[in-house]
């Protein structure tokens, strides 16, 4: 996908929060699972200034195990190549196509290869639904950066205390509610996902969070189950943190404002941008 031209692969992190009562200030930050620039200066800064960072969920190498482990067991699942509409399986197939051939680096590789594989079904075979939407998406995108895991190896090189707001267990629960349609809605969308993908960079590098909201209200992972069943359980756990001491959080910026409206309303001050 093409991207707006920046000139350094480091960017501020503008997508911040500080929230504030009795004399305890601790940040609120909103995360991308995949995002094509590095906030590593801005991570290590802010995370200088707390001894506990928080995350949404476990992030150490046996919970990702996990998680790759339970997303493969979809033999009984839908095969979601059959549900996608005949052109967006073969969009997807061209844009993964010239994805293997530029990361091949063989000018020739479209003359050797005049019929692209199904790389729709490789991916999507026996994997359950969400897991095939995330390995096609993100294979898309081709983004090298997760801001969560980003976060998470600056907060252990810098032996912050971590805590997780979730267990894998209910993070595997809200994966698997995922509903179907809204999987195959985004997927059969494929010929908008450039100008989506680009005006999710730039908007999410400005900090507009309103904007994002709206661009993003159709993504798979934005319906009830992912997001609005979850807000008062992140923020009730991640309160607890706050109450006894200054903290940085870190949760998907699809959060943000249910979390904040329920800080403001046990009266938390909230102000965007970092100090």
């Amino acid at each position: 996908m093409n991207l707006p031209f920046f000139r350094s692969r480091e960017k501020p992190l503008r997508m911040a929060w500080q929230i504030e009562k009795d004399g305890r200030s601790s940040y609120l930050l909103g995360t991308a699972h995949f995002f094509p620039y590095s906030f590593n200066r801005a991570l290590t800064g802010l995370m200088r200034q707390v001894e506990t960072v928080i995350f949404e969920g476990p992030l150490d190498e046996a919970s990702m195990q996990r998680i790759a482990e339970h997303g493969r067991q979809g033999n009984n699942s839908p095969a979601l190549v059959d549900m996608l509409e005949p052109q967006a399986v073969q969009e997807i197939n061209k844009l993964l196509n010239r994805r293997v051939a530029y990361q091949s680096g063989d000018s020739l590789y479209h003359l050797l290869q005049p019929i692209p594989p199904n790389y729709v079904e490789l991916h999507t075979r026996g994997l359950r639904p969400w897991m095939a939407f995330f390995s096609l998406w993100s294979t898309c995108l081709d983004w090298p950066y997760s801001v969560d895991m980003e976060a998470y190896r600056i907060a252990r090189r810098l032996g912050k205390r971590i805590h997780f707001l979730e267990t894998i267990e209910e993070q595997l629960a809200v994966l698997d509610g995922i509903p179907l349609e809204r999987i195959t809605r985004q997927l059969n969308d494929v010929d908008n996902w450039p100008d989506f993908s680009n005006q999710y960079v730039n908007l999410f590098l400005q900090g507009d969070l309103g904007n994002l909201q709206c661009l993003t209200q159709r993504f798979a992972t934005r319906g009830r189950v992912v997001i609005s069943d979850r807000d008062a359980i992140l923020f009730e756990r991640m309160k607890q943190v706050f109450d006894q001491e200054e903290a940085a959080a870190l949760v998907g910026f699809p959060h943000i404002p249910g979390v904040s409206r329920l800080f403001l309303e046990q009266g938390y001050r909230i102000t965007q941008g970092v100090k």
